[in-house]
């Protein structure tokens, strides 16, 4: 049997056990980790594939979270059935937003959708009576034991993780796959040879807004409690990007692995030096990025491993002199 299948099915099993042999920290922990890997996958669809620093993707997880707080807590939806409105509010926002911003190149798109986010969040903000405005929103939360509770969320999140990372193993084989590498290499070109690039970039978008839109949702229900500030913040995009850079852009598993470092990173600087913990750990990831600038994945690739690292850290310095 392959050497990687083998690992895998592994990593499946314990990841399958976890909840019953971990406290609740830690099943709360990994939860978190799940979420930020879904999250920086989704964003990888668009900004990893074609190259576009979609800014604003905050707003598909703000507008899922919302979706998921209105219909439970005004109209007495069940969770599933918000879940799947989630996803389909979201599918229609990005369709939208995609024609409208997706003409705009490099930092003319960016700055287009932090200003389409910045425009939802003002109107949510003061939709008073419907969303509750400033003042935040409640969700009726999950009945059970704190046990049960944690594994709900846990498994609910560690299934959407497998869909997306399944996902973008065929998106990166695919021809959409291919036709978004050739908008980031070279947008020109790729629409000399006949691809539509605004169709796919359309597309894209509003595949990592789905992704995007359904993580907001399961993130409402398992908080309990939502306002604008908190699921429109632009500080969720840029640990995105951050994750992205770390396990290595428009890769497969790249996001996935970004994210168990970074949060793993964060929660060890955090526990040890309180005060000093944003320093230490944006210190830890600009070294990391200059050592490894095309992430974790790029290592595994060569299959040189520690000897990866080495190489890289003497053509930096070369590069450098």
């Amino acid at each position: 049997m392959n050497r990687k299948l083998i690992t895998l099915i592994i990593l499946l099993a314990l990841f399958i056990i976890f909840p019953f042999i971990l406290t609740g920290f830690w099943v709360r922990f990994i939860t978190n980790i799940f979420l930020f890997a879904i999250l920086a996958s989704a964003l990888n669809i668009i900004s990893g594939f074609t190259g576009y620093a979609a800014f604003g993707n905050m707003v598909f997880f703000g507008v899922g979270a919302y979706t998921v707080a209105v219909l439970m807590n005004k109209l007495s939806f069940s969770f599933l059935s918000s879940f799947i409105f989630a996803g389909l509010i979201s599918i229609l926002l990005a369709l939208l937003l995609g024609i409208l911003l997706l003409r705009l190149k490099g930092h003319y798109f960016a700055l287009g959708t932090l200003g389409a986010a910045e425009a939802i969040k003002y109107i949510i903000d003061n939709l008073t009576d419907l969303t509750g405005g400033g003042q935040g929103i409640t969700i009726p939360s999950l009945h059970g034991s704190p046990v049960f509770i944690n594994s709900f969320f846990y498994f609910f999140m560690f299934i959407l993780l497998i869909i997306i990372v399944l996902f973008t193993w065929w998106l990166s084989r695919s021809r959409l796959g291919y036709a978004l590498k050739a908008i980031r290499a070279n947008e020109e070109a790729a629409g000399v040879m006949g691809i539509n690039t605004t169709v796919y970039k359309i597309i894209a978008w509003t595949l990592s807004g789905l992704f995007t839109g359904l993580t907001g949702a399961v993130y409402a229900y398992w908080f309990s409690y939502i306002d604008p500030p908190t699921v429109f913040d632009v500080m969720w995009v840029v640990r995105m990007f951050v994750i992205i850079l770390l396990g290595g852009a428009g890769t497969v598993l790249g996001p996935v692995i970004g994210a168990f470092i970074l949060e793993s990173l964060s929660e060890l600087v955090w526990s040890k030096f309180l005060n000093l913990h944003l320093g230490i750990l944006g210190t830890l990831i600009i070294i990391t990025v200059l050592i490894i600038p095309n992430g974790i994945m790029s290592l595994t690739n060569t299959g040189k491993g520690l000897k990866g690292v080495l190489e890289s850290i003497k053509k930096s310095r070369d590069n450098a002199l």
